[in-house]
Formats: C-alpha cells, sequence, structure tokens
C-alpha cells in the first residue's frame, strides 16, 4: 500500500508499517467547489474525519480507494444532484484533511459508521477499489444502505498483504510475522473477505470493472459479483483502474443503478 523508506532493509514491523501507512501526499483542503455545500467534521477511530455535504433528498455518499480522496468522486456529483440526490463525500481516515497517520479496511469501515451517526440514513454508495471493501466491512458491521456500486472492487485482504510483503521481498516466514504484527495492531488481515462477506448480503448491488484494470484484475470483480446473490455487473473496455471514475458510461449506469424502477436485478452485461 505505501513505501518503505529508500535504501531500509525490508523487516517484517517495517513493511507492516508501510501497509497501513498510506502514501498521500495531498492534505489541502478537499473542498467540492459546489454552491451550496456545507463541511462536517467528525471523531473518528483515528481522529477528526472530514466529510462534505450538499444537495438535498436522498442521501448518497460517495468514498474513495486506498491512498486517494473525496475528490476523486466529484465526477459523480452533478450527474447525482440533478437526479434529485443529497451527496455526501469523506476524506478516510489518514487521508485528505482528515486526521490519522496511518489507515486501515477496519478502521475506515468503523469511520463510515461513525459518519452515519451524524449524516443518516444513506440510500446508496458509490465506492471505488479498496472504498468498496471498505463499504462491504462497514455494511457487515451495521451500516445502513439500500443499495451499492462497487466500482474495481478487491477481493480478500489477505491477498493484498501477502503480495504486499512479496513486492517488499519479504520470505514466507516473514510475511506470516507481518500479518501477526497488523493483527496485534488491530488490522486482521483474514477478517476481511469480500466474497465471503457478499454471500451473507441482500442489497441490490452494481459492479462495475474495466477488462484493462492493472491494478484489480476484472476476474477480481467477477468473483465477487458471482458471490453476491443477484448482482449486476457490467464490464467495460478501456477505462483502466482511475479513468473509469471520470467515464460518463460509469457515472450514468451508476445514478441509473439508484433508481429501483430501472433495475433489473440479478442480469449481467458488458459495455
Amino acid at each position: 500500500m505505501s513505501h518503505i523508506a529508500e535504501h531500509s532493509a525490508p523487516t517484517p514491523e517495517s513493511v507492516a508499517k508501510a501497509f497501513i501507512t498510506p502514501k498521500v501526499e495531498d492534505r489541502s483542503r478537499s473542498s467540492l467547489g459546489i454552491d451550496g455545500e456545507s463541511r462536517i467534521e467528525i471523531d473518528g477511530p483515528v481522529g477528526k474525519i472530514v466529510s462534505y455535504q450538499v444537495g438535498t433528498g436522498p442521501t448518497v455518499l460517495l468514498v474513495h480507494g486506498w491512498e486517494g480522496r473525496s475528490s476523486d468522486m466529484a465526477s459523480f456529483i452533478p450527474s447525482l444532484l440533478g437526479a434529485g440526490y443529497r451527496v455526501v463525500t469523506c476524506d478516510l481516515p489518514a487521508h485528505g484533511e482528515s486526521e490519522g497517520e496511518t489507515s486501515s479496511i477496519p478502521i475506515s469501515a468503523k469511520s463510515l459508521l461513525n459518519l452515519q451517526s451524524v449524516i443518516g440514513p444513506v440510500h446508496a454508495v458509490i465506492a471505488h477499489s479498496v472504498g468498496c471493501a471498505i463499504t462491504v466491512e462497514a455494511v457487515v458491521q451495521g451500516f445502513k444502505a439500500e443499495r451499492l456500486v462497487l466500482i474495481a472492487p478487491p477481493a480478500r485482504y489477505l491477498d493484498y498483504a501477502a503480495a504486499f510483503g512479496m513486492q517488499w521481498g519479504l520470505k514466507r516466514d516473514e510475511i506470516g510475522a507481518m500479518i501477526k504484527l497488523l493483527k496485534e495492531q488491530g488490522v486482521d488481515v483474514h477478517a476481511v473477505d469480500t466474497p465471503k462477506a457478499a454471500a451473507t448480503l441482500n442489497h441490490p448491488v452494481l459492479i462495475l470493472h474495466s477488462n484493462d484494470d492493472r491494478v484489480i484484475p476484472v476476474s477480481v470483480g467477477m468473483e465477487v459479483a458471482d458471490a453476491w446473490k443477484g448482482s449486476r455487473m457490467l464490464r467495460f473496455d478501456g477505462l483502466g483502474h482511475r479513468r473509469i471514475l471520470k467515464t460518463p458510461d460509469i457515472i450514468n449506469a451508476a445514478v441509473s443503478f439508484l433508481t429501483p424502477e430501472q433495475i433489473k436485478s440479478g442480469s449481467t452485461g458488458s459495455v
């Protein structure tokens, strides 16, 4: 997830710390730049969480990915406002304007629960990348949302922890030690498994993924879709992992899905 200091020899301790330390260079204001927006500050698991809201109507929460910020999801806002929704964004712990030096899927999921206690009922969540796993983990823990749109969702936190350890040259036993250290710090990577959680949920869900995603392969999104009863998945070409967030077809598909009469549950398709 983040980088280890240059020239330092990787150890289970240093890699574990890097795994939960997002490399976020821009901690400037995350304002939406939209007339009528208001700022919300809440107490989160590791400090202040900064959120913005704009509009009136049913609430749609936008959840960014790892090492991102709420403005990453800004392209969805005009269409959501035009469709009559209230839009809420938030910078996850240790991202954007929110406080904290370290973060994780469990910590971020708790921040969404804290946020809901302030913003109230949520009609839908539109999430990207690791933000999808955070959203699903929050739902498992009691976050209330009627519908979910997951863009390029990951599968198992354990897989990413192991891959991260391998990337930094840790041996198998050292990766095991790293995972143990993470658990001691409250980050149980075994406990976050999106396909496993999906099998227990019945929320209407739309999964959007690009066939050329090199960060989270489309096969991972397909695994999540297969595990989620009644899911709908749309696959796209040429949108990668980040460009997908600014593509009109993606935005239109997500916003359309939020209106129940426009849903065809259980169908799959490609674009």
